[in-house]
């Protein structure tokens, strides 16, 4: 989406000017506000495409700037992209409750600034996920993103499912399997026995559980990975890098 219009929200002039050289490069138009009150009179004076939006800010911090903007989505839908110096997924998930699409860390990457701006302004601007079926969906979505193996996309659509509801059994493993990707075994095992124990039920929960056991005792398992909308297993669809990985002894993680 060459050409479009973007608008960074940043205290620090250096910051600013270093970011608005990157995106003027990739033919971006770009305007700055250097605090939130600023960035709110823009977005009423000429709607950017795109806003990217520091937490940090003396005068009107980013929150709540993301807050001003529930009541102006419906007129002004931006897309909006938060960076802050101190990252976090709970932060990131109140900042996705909030309305923003993304989360980068401080110092910026170029080349993952970028990526962000592109992928983000492909999007249709967002809608707020509300109702069973809007968070039915969006763990659609993490299930496709897992078994792709497209983990940044999974763990977006993961904190989108949060902003409904992060305790139900659905989402807890899940999480789990988000987290097995990047080979945190001991957090994964924590989030499969914290949606077991939710809900004795759920069978893909105590699936993972099982799994992870054999791997731990045995280091080999041929179970595959449990993602909860189709047969406990997962079906031949979900077989991963975990199963691969366990037949060659080498570490059980699912990510490639």
């Amino acid at each position: 989406m060459k050409g479009a219009s973007i608008l960074i929200v940043d205290d620090e002039p250096n910051i600013r000017t270093s970011v608005r050289i990157c995106l003027e490069s990739d033919g971006y138009t770009v305007r700055e506000a250097c605090n939130g009150r600023e960035a709110l009179e823009e977005v009423h004076r000429s709607p950017p495409d795109l806003m990217l939006l520091d937490l940090a800010m003396p005068a009107m911090d980013g929150m709540s700037v993301l807050a001003e903007m529930q009541n102006l989505w419906a007129r002004y839908p931006s897309r909006v992209i938060v960076v802050t110096a101190h990252g976090s997924v709970k932060t990131a998930i109140q900042a996705i409750r909030l309305g923003a699409s993304d989360f980068l860390e401080k110092p910026l990457i170029p080349d993952d600034l970028r990526l962000s701006v592109a992928s983000v302004l492909r999007e249709t601007p967002p809608d707020h996920v509300t109702g069973d079926e809007g968070y039915a969906q969006v763990l659609a979505h993490v299930r496709t993103a897992l078994r792709a193996r497209e983990f940044e996309v999974a763990e977006r659509e993961l904190m989108k499912a949060g902003t409904i509801s992060d305790g139900d059994p659905a989402f807890l493993n899940l999480a789990g399997v988000l987290h097995e990707s990047h080979g945190r075994l001991d957090s994964a095992r924590r989030f499969y026995e914290r949606s077991a124990n939710l809900d004795r039920q759920y069978l893909p929960a105590q699936e993972n559980l099982k799994r992870l056991t054999e791997l731990r005792l045995v280091g080999r398992t041929l179970r595959t990975v449990a993602f909860g909308d189709d047969d406990v297993k997962g079906g031949p669809a979900a077989t991963s890098g975990v199963q691969q990985r366990a037949r060659s002894g080498d570490q059980p993680t699912v990510q490639p």
